[in-house]
């Protein structure tokens, strides 16, 4: 494996994957406006993090014979206080899954997730949420991850 290899044909986000990532985060997102301002804040954002941010495991699933990845996902581990349930005070959330749609069924989108959470728990992160789609919810299950209630969303409108 390369250095920058984590298994299962899934490796570190490069800064060259940047545009591809866009492309697929833009395949799924929910209606949300995405101006060129965004996008260009969002590429410039994918090409300066991987391998800087020690918070963020950015992972790619390169397709079988092609270009560009298959799946992506980001992983991001968040510190807190320690407790029964955090032990180290750290918790992760994965989050930006997304499976190319010219690679249905697979399997490279359940091998970002996966290790994604391998990622997380070598981090030292207790528990690890996921937020997936109805589509998702099988991949969500087959790893292991349960629902969780209880959780509410405020926008702070920070950064605008």
């Amino acid at each position: 494996m390369g250095e920058d290899a984590v298994g299962g044909g899934v490796r570190a986000a490069r800064p060259g994957d940047a545009d591809e990532r866009l492309r697929l985060r833009v395949a799924v997102l929910d209606g949300a406006p995405l101006d060129e301002r965004w996008r260009a804040a969002f590429r410039d954002d994918l090409r300066a993090r991987p391998g800087r941010d020690l918070h963020l495991r950015a992972l790619v699933a390169p397709p079988a014979g092609g270009r560009g990845p298959a799946a992506c996902a980001i992983g991001s581990i968040h510190h807190g206080y320690r407790g029964p349930s955090r032990p180290t005070g750290r918790w992760g959330r994965i989050h930006t899954v997304v499976r190319d749609p010219a690679h249905p069924r697979r399997g490279p989108g359940r091998a970002v997730t996966a290790a994604s959470v391998e990622a997380l728990a070598a981090a030292g992160c207790g528990p690890a949420g996921l937020r997936a789609t109805g589509d998702g919810a099988a991949l969500r299950r087959g790893l292991g991850f349960g629902a969780v209630d209880g959780y509410a969303r405020l926008d702070l409108g920070g950064g605008r």
